[in-house]
């Protein structure tokens, strides 16, 4: 009686299929898409290529499957133990009812908060439009001086300057050096730049090391130095790393290139590009003069064939005063020829010394000192405004600070996880505070 009582309607009662693709449904649309981190345990590898392991911490772990096109992608190879950043989102697998986790990134916890933090600093500015494409400069095309900022006993500047010398590259490279890792390495970075920059007579910045892990490279995210690099009055080229890098300054630097090698390529490529349309400039007028005399000699022979057919006795006086002059005529022709050919050579060659690139450069580099010395007055008056509402500002933003408060005579409490106690409902009789004064701290105890 009791079992009918409590028995459902038949439309009530689901089957377990249909209850787990509810639930399939619910979990995925929910979890589609989320970090987690912890340490891979239980890891097997598929002949398939795919590879199924837990996701633990202290008190619950979390099936996870990272299938073989995702798993070959990865620079971290999975280990039991290993601590890593999981990049997925949930599926449930119906046959068995259960949950896991499809994986699509895994990072190696060290290296995931760097890469996190490069991610969010890479989109901050971006933001701010210091990555566009319209604030690129065009790299100049004959750089007879640059600053290169890099470790001047690092293998990277011996690769970038053995390319140039192999490439015939006929300008000047100054050396700025800068550690490229460690703590200080961005400061000495961005202020070899600025140095560079204060400097005369340099056309181009390049900005290199060779290659490391994301922790080594790191100086090169720093995003002061990006935003140095972003304001650089003259061109930057980037060339941190290997090709599979990419730091903050690859996207700030109006260029960039793979490797340190890639660098001086870049830089050298237009100088050997002059030279062969130079050297083919020259075979092609040698060539055309060359082919012109074998016409003319040619058309000598011609006439020279038809005079020995034509030998009556009575026309061979008429015929020898015709000949000479006929071979009067050819000869001023082809001097004439000659000489107009000369008169174009010359031409060609004053309309090339005109437009030497060299010449070119010269006068920009007149114009570039110009801009450069009105740059500086600007900056000069611009600085000092700027420093006069600096400390406007720093004045009033100190008389506005949590201490000066705290001067005052008012007290912050926290409680022991550090949070900010603003009511009376976030404490509790027998919680533990501690009362910031302006001068030290006061552990205190709620007593009611």
């Amino acid at each position: 009686m009791l079992d009918d009582f409590l028995k459902p309607a038949p439309d009530q009662v689901l089957q377990v299929t249909d209850l787990t693709r509810q639930i399939k449904q619910q979990l995925e649309g929910r979890f589609t898409q989320f970090w987690v981190q912890g340490e891979v345990s239980n890891l097997r590898r598929q002949s398939s290529g795919h590879v199924y392991f837990s996701l633990k911490d202290r008190n619950s772990q979390l099936p996870a499957v990272l299938f073989a096109r995702d798993a070959m992608r990865q620079s971290v190879q999975l280990e039991d133990g290993m601590e890593v950043l999981l990049l997925g989102g949930l599926s449930v697998y119906e046959p068995h009812g259960r949950y896991q986790m499809i994986a699509k990134i895994a990072i190696q916890s060290g290296e995931g908060r760097l890469q996190i933090e490069f991610e969010r600093l890479k989109r901050k500015l971006a933001a701010e439009g210091l990555f566009d494409s319209e604030r690129k400069r065009p790299l100049p095309v004959f750089p007879k001086r640059i600053a290169v900022i890099t470790s001047p006993t690092g293998a990277a500047i011996q690769d970038f300057l053995r390319i140039l010398r192999r490439r015939n590259y006929g300008g000047e490279v100054v050396i700025f050096p800068a550690r490229v890792q460690g703590k200080e390495a961005a400061l000495e970075l961005k202020a070899m730049l600025t140095h560079a920059n204060a400097s005369k007579d340099f056309d181009l910045v390049v900005l290199t090391r060779g290659g490391g892990s994301i922790e080594d490279l790191w100086p090169f995210n720093d995003e002061a130095l990006a935003r140095e690099v972003a304001d650089s009055r003259l061109p930057v080229i980037s060339a941190v790393g290997h090709e599979i890098d990419h730091v903050l300054t690859d996207y700030a630097a109006d260029a960039r290139a793979e490797t340190p090698s890639g660098a001086a390529e870049l830089i050298s490529s237009a100088f050997l590009e002059i030279q062969q349309r130079f050297t083919d400039a020259s075979e092609s007028l040698l060539s055309y003069a060359q082919s012109h005399l074998y016409e003319y000699q040619v058309h000598l022979r011609d006439l020279n064939a038809r005079l020995q057919l034509i030998a009556p006795d009575r026309r061979l006086q008429v015929m020898a005063m015709q000949l000479d002059d006929l071979e009067n005529k050819l000869e001023r022709g082809i001097t004439n020829h000659l000489q107009r050919q000369r008169d174009y050579t010359r031409e060609l060659a004053h309309r090339l010394t005109e437009h030497n690139p060299r010449n070119l450069l010269k006068m920009s580099a007149q114009h570039t000192a110009d801009l450069d010395r009105r740059l500086q007055q600007a900056v000069i008056v611009n600085m000092s405004r700027h420093n006069r509402q600096m400390g406007y500002l720093e004045k009033r933003l100190s008389n506005s600070s949590v201490q000066a408060t705290l001067n005052r005579g008012y007290a912050l409490l926290q409680k022991s996880d550090g949070d900010i106690v603003t009511d009376t409902g976030q404490v509790q009789k027998g919680d533990a505070v501690s009362a910031r004064l302006s001068d030290g701290q006061i552990q205190l105890e709620v007593k009611e």
